[in-house]
């Protein structure tokens, strides 16, 4: 488990701050880079963070599924994963296949459980790749592990997110540039560190904020690319980050890319016969 921990850290981070495809702040001001219509992929850069939010909050509430693929740079460690992933505040469901320094990683979160799927030869049990990680569960390891589970489910909801991002950070600058061939608008965004660990809920990402400040970080950056139909194409980051294998405070630095926003995805448990016991259960 000590293995995959920051695996694991940089893919929370994903879900919890990617899958909503935008974060923001406080709702400062824009940068415009001129024109007259309106937010996304528009020549006109949303006004402030709370209205991005909404704009983006209701097309995916519409269109509630993704495809996904991940790079990332956690604590030294080169990650990348590619998956499919379907929001909705009663219907989260997750999937991603994930290389990793220590070997592939298949991840699951269905139905408020997640599953990884171990490196070949780390097995827990024989024949049994998969570890199920239930927040309900009384081990302290999958409890912690199980927590990040939690905040994944409850931010799965981009409007939720953005609810934590909205008094933490601001918009410094945006304009329009071309992405992956279509026309989209670039948010930079400077989120404050302090604002931040004020309003979150969950513990071990307020301890990771806690140990953060008192490291001296102030804020980090985040950039966000929202295209013509206020849909999140391109979410880039670099956020410290509880690694649950050491209880240390990580630098996570990720890119999200965004595509295939309203075709059908298919996420399924794994099958029980493939799933061991958590060590310690």
């Amino acid at each position: 488990m000590r293995k995959a921990g920051i695996a694991l850290s940089a893919f929370a981070l994903a879900l919890t701050l990617g899958a909503c495809g935008d974060n923001g702040g406080s709702g400062g001001s824009a940068s415009n880079s001129g024109g007259d219509s309106g937010t996304g992929g528009g020549s006109v850069a949303a006004a402030s963070l709370a209205d991005l939010a909404k704009s983006i909050g209701e097309q995916t509430s519409e269109t509630n599924t993704a495809h996904m693929k991940i790079t990332a740079d956690a604590a030294g460690q080169e990650l990348s994963g590619e998956g499919d992933m379907k929001m909705g505040a009663a219907e989260v469901a997750m999937s991603m296949d994930m290389t990793t320094p220590q070997g592939s990683i298949s991840m699951v979160l269905v139905d408020n459980v997640f599953y990884i799927k171990m490196p070949t030869g780390q097995e827990l049990e024989p024949g049994k790749p998969w570890l199920k990680i239930d927040p309900n569960d009384d081990n302290p390891m999958a409890k912690a592990l199980g927590g990040m589970t939690e905040q994944m489910s409850k931010n799965a909801d981009p409007r939720a997110t953005l609810e934590q991002f909205e008094k933490a950070g601001e918009i410094t600058d945006s304009k329009e540039e071309e992405l992956n061939g279509e026309q989209t608008m670039h948010y930079t965004v400077t989120v404050d560190v302090e604002k931040l660990a004020e309003s979150q809920e969950d513990p071990s990402m307020k301890s990771a904020m806690d140990q953060a400040i008192k490291a001296g970080l102030k804020d980090f950056p985040m950039d966000v690319w929202i295209n013509s139909d206020d849909l999140p194409v391109r979410v880039k980051l670099d956020m410290p980050t509880p690694n649950p294998a050491t209880g240390k405070t990580e630098s996570v630095k990720m890119q999200i890319d965004y595509t295939d926003w309203g075709k059908p995805v298919d996420v399924t448990a794994p099958p029980a016969g493939e799933v061991a016991a958590f060590p310690g259960s």
